[in-house]
């Protein structure tokens, strides 16, 4: 069945966003989940999290939405007046570092707010289609082979450099022995396997 022009077009868009959030849920994303828990020790995060888990349902949607509004000006004003200062590696470095706080707080905060915001029907219904995007986008990879494999790479390498620190630690702490080149040979078996 041969479809219309813009359909096929529709739907390639949707393939391409959907495996755009499947790979930056799968990298990104748990990493600045990871930074966002770091930050939330900070006294400030902190503070702003008990803030949020007392609003109301539709506070906890503004609140997570307000707080870029006010800071995004400031920052751009920041990294405008390094730039036109010269300082062009400072105004980056302070572009990349505000994105990537950012994000990590954000991500820590929806964590937090999530079942809050739920409660509001249109988050909700948002919320959803994000959620049917990304099991879709899922789903397609998983049915690439070239995907799977690449991801059993992935977790492969993963579990050849743990190992590898693992036994590197040992060594550093005195512990390495004569044991050691049999464990930096089974990292590497592990790295080889495939």
């Amino acid at each position: 069945m041969n479809r219309p022009l813009p359909r096929r077009i529709a739907h390639a868009s949707i393939i391409l966003l959907a495996l755009a959030a499947v790979l930056l849920e799968a990298t990104l994303w748990r990493w600045l989940m990871a930074l966002g828990q770091a930050l939330s020790r900070l006294p400030v995060f902190a503070l702003a999290e008990r803030l949020v888990a007392r609003l109301s349902p539709r506070m906890v949607v503004v609140v997570f939405v307000l707080p870029f509004l006010a800071v995004i000006p400031l920052l751009k004003l920041g990294e405008l007046w390094l730039f036109l200062h010269g300082h062009f590696v400072l105004g980056v470095l302070l572009l990349l570092g505000a994105k990537v706080l950012g994000v990590a707080f954000s991500a820590r905060l929806f964590a937090i707010a999530r079942p809050k915001m739920l409660q509001v029907p249109a988050f909700a219904w948002a919320y959803d289609r994000a959620v049917r995007l990304l099991a879709y986008g899922h789903a397609l990879l998983e049915g690439i082979p070239a995907w799977v494999a690449a991801r059993a790479f992935v977790h492969r390498l993963r579990a050849a450099g743990r190992a590898l620190l693992a036994t590197g630690w040992r060594a550093l702490r005195g512990g390495g022995g004569p044991g050691l080149r049999l464990r930096l040979a089974a990292a590497r078996r592990l790295l080889r396997r495939g």
